[in-house]
This record gives C-alpha cells, sequence and structure tokens, in this order.
C-alpha cells in the first residue's frame, strides 16, 4: 500500500465514514471496525475482513481469484482471499476514486526474521505451497518468463542514473560516493549475467514449463504469518504469476541474509529445508548465485534516487549506500562460499 493510501486509511475521524462506506458494498454482518498498517478491518461473526488498496487491473483480480481457488484445494493451510462486493465485483471504489479489495484478514504474526528458526520453518511451507502452485488449469497456454529481462531493466536504471549525475555541475556526498562504487558493483551485474549461460537458462525454462510452475511475487517477511496454534501461512497473492519458484526462494533468502550479515549456515539450513520437499536442482543453485551476485540494494540506491520526489530524501539514500557498503565483505564471503553449490 503507498503511502499516500496509508495516510488515508489512517485519518482519524474519517476513517469509520470509509469503512462503513466500503464495508456496505459487501455482503457482511459488521461487528465492529478497527485500523490495520494501511488496511481497514472489520469484525463479522465469520471472522475478519481486511480492506486493502488495489491499483492494478480488473483483469488480474480475475487471473489471481482462479489461481487462488486451485492453490486452496492443493495447499494444506489457510489462504487469504479475494471477496466479492454484493454486486459481484471483485473490488469496490471510495468517494475519491480509489479502487479497494477485500479479503479474509489472517491475524498473527509476521516471520521474525531474526529467528532462524521460523526463518527454516518458512522455507519448508514455501515449498509445499511451490508444490501447490504448479500445474494449474489455464485457459491459455502456459509460457515461461524471459529471466534476464529483470536485470536488463536494472541495468539501464543504473546507466540512467550515473549519466545524470555525471552532468551534475556540483556533486554532493551522495553523488560522489555513489559514483565512485559504480564501477565495482556495474562489474557484478556484467558477472551475474554471464553466469547464467545458455545452457543453465534453457534448463530452468525447460524445469518451469515442465512444471508449469507459478509464484507469489512478493514472497517477504511480511507476507509469512504464523497464525495461532502456530501454523505458518502466506498472504497477499496479489503479484502472483508464471515464473521459476526460485524468483520467491531468493526474495525471502536475500530478506533473511541482509538481515543476519550474510550468515553462510543460515543459507544453508534455508535452502536445504526446502529442497527436502523440493528438490533443487544445479541450475536452480546457479540462477540463485547468480540473484546474489547482482547489488540488488545498489540498484534500489539508483532507482531510488531517479525518483527521488517519491521516494526517500537524500540523506536516507546515503546512510542506505552506506549500510550496503558497510556490508559488502559479508556478502562477498557468502557468495564465494555459496558458489561451491554452482560446480
Amino acid at each position: 500500500v503507498r503511502a499516500d493510501a496509508q495516510h488515508r486509511l489512517m485519518e482519524g475521524k474519517s476513517v469509520n465514514d470509509r469503512a462503513v462506506t466500503l464495508f456496505e458494498k459487501y455482503d457482511l454482518e459488521i461487528e465492529k471496525t478497527r485500523k490495520g498498517r494501511g488496511m481497514l478491518i472489520a469484525t463479522t461473526p465469520h471472522g475478519e475482513i481486511a480492506l486493502t488498496e488495489y491499483a492494478g487491473s480488473v483483469d488480474r483480480l480475475l487471473f489471481v481469484r482462479e489461481k487462488m481457488e486451485q492453490i486452496a484445494q492443493k495447499f494444506d493451510g489457510k489462504l487469504d482471499h479475494i471477496l466479492p462486493t454484493t454486486e459481484g465485483e471483485l473490488y469496490c471504489s471510495d468517494y475519491e476514486g480509489q479502487n479497494y479489495i477485500a479479503k479474509q484478514y489472517l491475524d498473527g504474526f509476521e516471520c521474525n526474521v531474526l529467528q532462524e528458526r521460523q526463518c527454516i520453518e518458512a522455507m519448508q511451507c514455501m515449498a509445499k505451497l511451490h508444490m501447490a502452485m504448479r500445474h494449474l488449469q489455464t485457459q491459455q497456454p502456459y509460457q515461461a518468463d524471459r529471466l534476464l529481462d529483470d536485470f536488463k531493466r536494472k541495468d539501464a536504471e543504473l546507466v540512467r542514473a550515473r549519466n545524470f549525475m555525471r552532468r551534475l555541475s556540483r556533486k554532493d556526498e551522495f553523488t560522489l560516493m555513489f559514483l565512485r562504487a559504480y564501477e565495482r558493483y556495474w562489474q557484478q551485474t556484467k558477472l551475474a549475467q554471464s553466469f547464467l549461460d545458455a545452457a543453465c537458462l534453457q534448463a530452468l525454462e525447460r524445469k518451469q514449463l515442465t512444471e508449469e510452475m507459478y509464484v507469489h511475487g512478493d514472497m517477504n517477511q511480511h507476507n509469512i504469518i504464523m497464525l495461532q496454534g502456530k501454523v505458518m501461512t502466506f498472504r497477499n497473492f496479489e503479484k502472483l504469476g508464471a515464473h521459476l519458484q526460485m524468483k520467491d526462494v531468493y526474495f525471502f533468502m536475500r530478506k533473511i541474509l541482509e538481515k543476519n550479515h550474510w550468515s553462510v549456515a543460515l543459507a544453508d539450513q534455508m535452502i536445504e529445508s526446502y529442497a527436502a520437499i523440493t528438490p533443487v536442482e544445479h541450475a536452480e543453485y546457479c540462477y540463485l548465485y547468480a540473484r546474489f551476485l547482482y547489488p540488488e540494494k545498489f540498484w534500489k540506491v539508483a532507482n531510488g534516487y531517479l525518483n527521488r520526489r517519491k521516494s526517500l530524501p537524500p540523506h536516507r539514500q546515503k546512510e542506505k549506500l552506506v549500510t550496503f557498503e558497510q556490508r559488502e565483505e559479508e556478502r562477498q564471503l557468502f557468495l564465494n562460499k555459496w558458489l561451491e553449490r554452482c560446480r
């Protein structure tokens, strides 16, 4: 949810009015409403319902709902589902024209990034979810994503940021720091892409097509929930799509490893717990290595700079770059160890 949407949802007096207006569009018996992080939550006799902002298309909602119904039949766990309005629509709009979707609210604790046991358990649960996200019925032929497109898009943004900074007549401390570090990280982007050679890419595409894989698309600790009874599950599938499932694995592992000093031991336990349920092939280890090698945080700093009017102020971008640089030695030690899995 964007910051402006969170602000609207958190406005003191207007929250109740907004909640009443929006929830009236659903066949729900509302007992009370409350504010959540970027959402409105209604308590009903049949559980809690969350209303969150939605900026995508109706076709995407139809696609997600269809796939989630199939996944729910195969996954042994509770998942959130998009609820239709009384008129059968999958979204509703407020008086400002902003769209929202309603889903069952999965009340629990987010995965604790500093609790190793939870992170390992999350990988096991993710493997089970991924098994349920294969061979889903579809009216259109299943097509694999081009795995290098993401790298190329980010490369272009890095070049744009560098070229813009070079043209500045007066360069501040952040700009000078970025330009000094640029060549080193640019080399990492090229190494990451060269590591995925034709044979590796063919093997990855073959596996994705054979298994007809889908991914959650936003796999992070905020979307992995520990429910009552210590049952772990997932929420917020709006970015669900066809892709190699190592994409989910990479995003979650990178988040966790960044918070845990790029611990090799933790990375080994996480991937092995996943592989115990869903075997990981050699090409997939190579894919993960290439993704870990690509300087994601450096690109995020560049991306934030290009969108600085909507993003962090310059001093916060500088802080993020300094933090990334400070952890670079740990990341390189991890990469050297992970490379052994690719030989």
